[in-house]
C-alpha cells in the first residue's frame, strides 16, 4: 500500500478530506520520528512496539581485498508486533 492509497482509504472511512488526512498522517509520522530519535519506545495497542537499538561498532573485512575496517556504531529502529497481530496473520 502506498502513501496515496493509505490517505485515500482513510479519507473514505473517516469522511475527512484527503488534505486533512494527509496533514494528520504527516504529523503522526513526525511525532514518531521525534520520539524514536530521543530513544523512546512507541507502543501502539493491538499493533506492536517500535523501539531503537544501538548496534555497537565492529570490525569488518572486505572479502576481495581482505582489508579490515571499522564500522561505526549506529542506531536502528526495530518493530515487534503484538501477539494479536501475530495470531491474526499466522
Amino acid at each position: 500500500m502506498t502513501n496515496k492509497e493509505l490517505i485515500t482509504e482513510l479519507s473514505e472511512r473517516l469522511g475527512w478530506t484527503q488534505i486533512k488526512v494527509s496533514e494528520v498522517l504527516a504529523e503522526t509520522i513526525e511525532q514518531m520520528n521525534t520520539k524514536l530519535a530521543e530513544n523512546a519506545s512507541i507502543t501502539i495497542p493491538n499493533f506492536g512496539v517500535f523501539q531503537t537499538r544501538k548496534k555497537s561498532e565492529r570490525i569488518s573485512v572486505n572479502p576481495q581485498t581482505q582489508q579490515r575496517f571499522l564500522v561505526p556504531p549506529k542506531i536502528s529502529v526495530n518493530f515487534k508486533p503484538s501477539t494479536i497481530l501475530k495470531e491474526k496473520y499466522k
